[in-house]
């Protein structure tokens, strides 16, 4: 992603991204740094194992229960 930062960060390394935004903004409310990523992939966990099985891969599950 090249979106440039708009968090008003006047520092170095000079801020390339929005993600060095969200990091920088972690900081500043006293979160822990890359926290955001942590919490999205513990969500992203949990949306995948509520999904159930489609289409192909959901026939075949049925076709071996029987069996």
């Amino acid at each position: 992603m090249s979106k440039k930062c708009t968090c008003g960060f006047q520092g170095t390394p000079p801020h390339e991204d929005i993600y060095d935004c969200i990091e920088y903004e972690e900081v500043q409310s006293g979160k822990k740094k890359g926290q955001w990523m942590i919490d999205w992939a513990k969500k992203s966990k949990k949306s995948e194992a509520k999904r159930k099985p489609s289409g192909f891969n959901a026939w075949v599950d049925k076709s071996e229960k029987k069996g």
